[in-house]
């Protein structure tokens, strides 16, 4: 069997029994058995079901990791692929689906497949890989959560690298983002108080309704009247409930929020903003409230210089300048960002829009990715990460 049929099954099988965060149990002990077959020292239970996989070269060099995350979605999948999930799950104490609408089935493939041609190359690597198997990316927890449990306690990299599948580009196409690629994910929870009254009278209460409607407004006066025009900040209230009745002032109106932000000095401003914003609205309306304003996954940083020194590898692996674009910075969220606080970093985007298929949506129940990105995905990683060891070795 050749190595991309074998990774091809292995694909298909992570896809079919799919886990979510921090429960991926059998998908870490396939990434294990994997590396440790492979040679690799092999650590488990990192932040929970972590895995690190430490491939130590023939000869001195610099310290390099690879990352990928293994969790899932909570989606029924609705694909009609033969390897198709059927997996369910408990969440909130509600039965899911549960589906890799995000890809992660490609890249822990991607991780393992890039294992295997560095170990076989082993004897000329200057260096040391370390192989990332991340929990629950799409909580924002799993990667902070493995720096927390210790998995760079005695071995850390100078330079870290990482994929993702992108869904608005063919197999063989890469985009890239220098500087901020990804946004801070924060929020609040707001209720605005009310001790109720009749529709008929409503002097004689507050309105929660009203005071949160001017609340969600002046948000978005905020933004374009505080904010920076050049420092990209989103404020979505993306949940409003209040009510039961046409002809009852409710009690209680609850708003949540998310906000994306780049940088810390960002996040806390807007923070700052948006506490007094609420306060004043609320204020003027004689309306208590209860804040919850939190901080949730922090903005992924591309190393630019990193980047300027690998792009020359993914011409030349796809064929040419052609095949690869620069991209604006996205408004998601992305916990590679705290593996990108330990050492430069870098995450590309690699195509995986099958031929046949026009648009395919991340996050989506019908999100299909090409097999044909396994293979070309492992040369390149591959390819980033022998060059740059070739590059840093020491004289």
């Amino acid at each position: 069997m050749t190595i991309t049929s074998q990774l091809v099954k292995i694909q298909e099988d992570i896809h079919c029994h799919p886990e979510l965060g921090f429960q991926e149990k059998r998908t870490a002990s396939i990434v294990a058995d994997y590396l440790q077959k492979l040679g690799l020292e092999v650590r488990t239970g990192i932040g929970g079901t972590g895995v690190l996989g430490i491939l130590r070269g023939g000869l001195p060099g610099p310290v390099v990791a690879m990352r990928t995350d293994m969790d899932a979605l909570p989606i029924t999948e609705e694909t009609n692929l033969p390897y198709a999930s059927k997996q369910k799950a408990s969440q909130e104490g509600r039965e899911v689906g549960v589906m890799h609408a995000c890809g992660h089935d490609f890249h822990t493939t991607w991780l393992l497949g890039v294992a295997d041609v560095l170990s076989r190359l082993k004897g000329q690597l200057p260096g040391t890989v370390l192989f990332i198997a991340q929990p629950a990316e799409e909580w924002g927890d799993g990667a902070n959560e493995m720096i927390k449990d210790g998995v760079f306690r005695d071995i850390k990299p100078q330079a870290l690298f990482a994929f993702h599948v992108e869904d608005s580009a063919k197999v063989g196409y890469l985009k890239y983002t220098p500087g901020y690629s990804g946004a801070n994910c924060d929020g609040f929870i707001l209720t605005v108080k009310s001790k109720g009254c009749h529709g008929a009278h409503p002097s004689a209460c507050v309105d929660p309704i009203v005071v949160g409607s001017q609340i969600v407004v002046a948000l978005q006066v905020m933004i374009s009247r505080e904010i920076d025009v050049h420092n990209d900040t989103a404020i979505t209230v993306g949940s409003f409930h209040s009510g039961s009745a046409s002809n009852i002032v409710p009690q209680s109106a609850e708003l949540r929020a998310t906000i994306r932000s780049y940088g810390d000095d960002e996040r806390q401003a807007i923070k700052v903003k948006v506490e007094r914003l609420i306060k004043n609205v609320c204020g003027a309306s004689g309306a208590e409230y209860d804040l919850d304003y939190y901080f949730g996954t922090i903005a992924l940083y591309n190393n630019p210089d990193l980047l300027k020194e690998i792009l020359p590898t993914g011409e030349r692996i796809l064929g040419g300048k052609q095949f690869l674009s620069q991209e604006p910075p996205s408004m998601g969220g992305e916990d590679f960002s705290y593996f990108a606080k330990i050492a430069p970093a870098v995450m590309l985007s690699v195509g995986v829009v099958p031929k046949e298929v026009t648009e395919t949506s991340v996050h989506s129940p019908t999100f299909v990715a090409d097999q044909a990105a396994v293979p070309l995905g492992v040369e390149l990683m591959s390819a980033i990460i022998a060059d740059y060891l070739n590059g840093h070795k020491k004289k």
